[in-house]
């Protein structure tokens, strides 16, 4: 994640010394860990220069091009397998969101604001069937709720199928006391094995403890089971974070003046269309690709 306050006054110096440093050619990374498994890391590049929010995790369009050329020479077909990390996660990945934080502020998902690009990433991930992991953080949110991990498919009659191609979605925690949004302090351990793969939580608050949180066992190279390893743990606060979902009898249709301008409203819920939700003064936008909240 490309940030920083006082230390460069441009992102341009702040990449030149950033890759210096590290020693690295470019942002991405990628780097063959066993036969046919590749990692592969995509930074951000833009902070101080951002459109509208400096919050916002951009992939360059450089960048979005080696990828997809990354994952085209790299069949499912042949047996390649691929796991991608990245700061934010992707639209359409299905991991839990902050409503009140991240819809709010545009900074949800890669390249939140970039169009087209936005849905690049989920639509790679559904045509090529390679990439079988994103891992990615952003939120600071913990490792303990069922969205904290979304498995390849859903039904049919919920949206496009399959809706996340033979990818497993891991949201990442925080282990600094401090940054954490609800209190967790956890990142994740995943581990191979001759089936598939693990996908861990290890527990900086309890010595490192680590817990199974989902299996995943390859059955091609096409189709994937995962299955969750533990209940599905919520907040126990009131406090930290509150979605109101409408239900019936709160809805209430616009009235428009001459001028195509709301002249009245009644009662909090304004009638739900395709593309819209209203509440009060609040325009909710959501992605009929990525079937996710995308900007207010």
């Amino acid at each position: 994640d490309l940030e920083g306050i006082d230390e460069f006054a441009t992102d341009k110096e702040n990449i030149e010394a950033y890759l210096r440093i590290h020693n690295k050619p470019s942002p991405q990374f990628i780097r063959e860990i066993a036969d046919k498994t590749l990692l592969v890391g995509l930074g951000s590049t833009v902070f101080r220069d951002a459109k509208y929010t400096s919050h916002e995790v951009t992939i360059d369009d450089e960048q979005l091009a080696w990828f997809e050329d990354t994952v085209k020479k790299h069949p499912a077909e042949e047996g390649w397998k691929i796991f991608v990390f990245t700061h934010a996660p992707p639209i359409g990945s299905g991991l839990r969101v902050l409503q009140e934080n991240h819809v709010v502020n545009g900074c949800c998902w890669l390249n939140h604001s970039g169009g087209a690009s936005t849905r690049k990433f989920i639509e790679l991930v559904r045509k090529y069937r390679c990439i079988k992991a994103w891992f990615s953080g952003h939120f600071h949110l913990g490792q303990d709720y069922q969205d904290s991990i979304t498995f390849p498919t859903i039904p049919r009659e919920q949206g496009p199928y399959p809706n996340r191609g033979s990818c497993v979605f891991a949201q990442t925690s925080v282990m600094r006391r401090g940054t954490s949004r609800d209190k967790r302090r956890q990142s994740r351990l995943l581990r191979g094995n001759k089936d598939g793969f693990e996908i861990c939580t290890v527990d900086h608050l309890n010595g490192g403890a680590v817990r199974l949180d989902a299996t995943i066992s390859y059955t091609d190279s096409n189709h994937e089971v995962g299955v969750y390893a533990h209940e599905h743990e919520d907040l126990q606060t009131d406090n930290f974070m509150k979605v109101y979902s409408p239900t019936q009898g709160d809805e209430c249709y616009i009235t428009l003046d001459s001028d195509g301008n709301i002249d009245a409203v009644e009662g909090p819920w304004l009638f739900q269309t395709k593309n819209e939700l209203r509440h009060c003064n609040t325009l909710f936008k959501p992605s009929t690709s990525g079937s996710a909240p995308q900007g207010v």
